[in-house]
């Protein structure tokens, strides 16, 4: 069975790449967020000064069976792979699958990988034949996350209690939201908090390291958001001092404007305890769904271990629809 790296440039062949994808990722999963086509031909294409991206198919008479997706981090985690393996549901039990992830490993040793990472969305309650695949051939569980949504648009009367029930615990702090483009003045703290995220948040048993972001990379990152025709909205929070010390963001896109997706939230550990996590998400949503009206449900993921972030979750209304599994094995 033959596996090539499809010509991202060919948009009839990146067409039938996604098509692949979208359908078996929501096979039997009626929470799915599977990207869009536009930001799945944009991140192809565009310039990434972060990450490579190879994308790998198994074809049989022009069709696509399978997909593997992988990613090489480029300015950190340089001992890291990340795959995202996917086979149509009639093309399963043929091999397709094994296939892929053999030619994603042969591509991870080629490149000087140590790790491979694969995410495996599965069920609240019972057995994930994608978990099952994964361990038969060495991979072992990094972190247990939840897949939670919450229906928009939510009462303000709901959001103005829950923002005066946090107002006293911080008080001498400060807390701004901005758009798809973060000010040149926040820039730095921006940076700093996207860097401490994966030394600040749970990361279970992961290989991973901190990130490096710099002023290029978010700048390169919102270009390649306004070509896929993505917005954000991002809550970050100073400190008396002007430091910036918590982040929260939000996104949505053209192409999938019912859908939001919950991004990074962080506040830095020295800073706990003031309910910033709370305050921050509960400016972000006031901001979002005013903006983006169309979105009627917000989707995050959190570590099962992150206590304090799933009671916010809890609190703002989040309720759990699947489970997340990031697999790993060291090569």
């Amino acid at each position: 069975m033959d596996v090539a790296e499809i010509d991202v440039h060919d948009d009839d062949v990146v067409r039938r790449f996604w098509e692949a994808g979208k359908e078996a990722d929501e096979y039997g999963r009626p929470y799915a967020t599977f990207w869009p086509l536009q930001s799945a031909t944009v991140a192809f294409r565009a310039a990434n000064n972060s990450t490579e991206q190879h994308p790998l198919a198994v074809l049989e008479d022009g069709e696509v069976l399978g997909t593997n997706q992988v990613m090489l981090p480029v300015l950190d985690n340089t001992h890291a792979a990340y795959m995202e393996i996917l086979v149509r549901p009639a093309a399963r039990r043929r091999g397709v699958g094994s296939a892929l992830l053999g030619a994603g490993l042969e591509l991870a040793r080629a490149r000087s990988r140590s790790t491979v990472m694969i995410e495996v969305s599965m069920p609240l309650a019972g057995p994930s034949e994608g978990r099952d695949f994964l361990e038969r051939r060495g991979f072992t569980t990094g972190i247990v996350e939840r897949h939670r949504v919450l229906d928009l648009p939510l009462d303000q009367d709901r959001l103005d209690a829950l923002a005066a029930s946090a107002a006293p615990h911080h008080a001498d702090y400060r807390l701004e939201t901005v758009g798809d483009v973060v000010p040149d003045e926040y820039l730095d703290g921006y940076c700093a908090l996207q860097s401490a995220f994966n030394d600040e948040a749970p990361t279970g048993d992961l290989d991973v390291e901190p990130e490096a972001w710099d002023a290029d990379r978010v700048r390169q990152t919102e270009a390649r958001f306004r070509q896929q025709g993505r917005h954000i909205s991002s809550t970050v929070a100073f400190a008396p001092d002007g430091s910036m010390v918590a982040l929260t963001d939000m996104s949505t896109s053209q192409s999938q404007p019912s859908i939001g997706l919950q991004g990074a939230t962080l506040v830095l550990r020295e800073h706990r305890g003031h309910r910033l996590g709370l305050a921050c998400k509960v400016a972000n949503l006031r901001r979002f769904q005013a903006a983006f009206p169309s979105v009627r449900a917000v989707h995050s993921w959190n570590a099962e271990e992150n206590g304090p972030m799933v009671a916010i979750n809890d609190t703002l209304g989040f309720r759990a629809v699947e489970r997340l599994v990031e697999m790993q094995r060291r090569l």
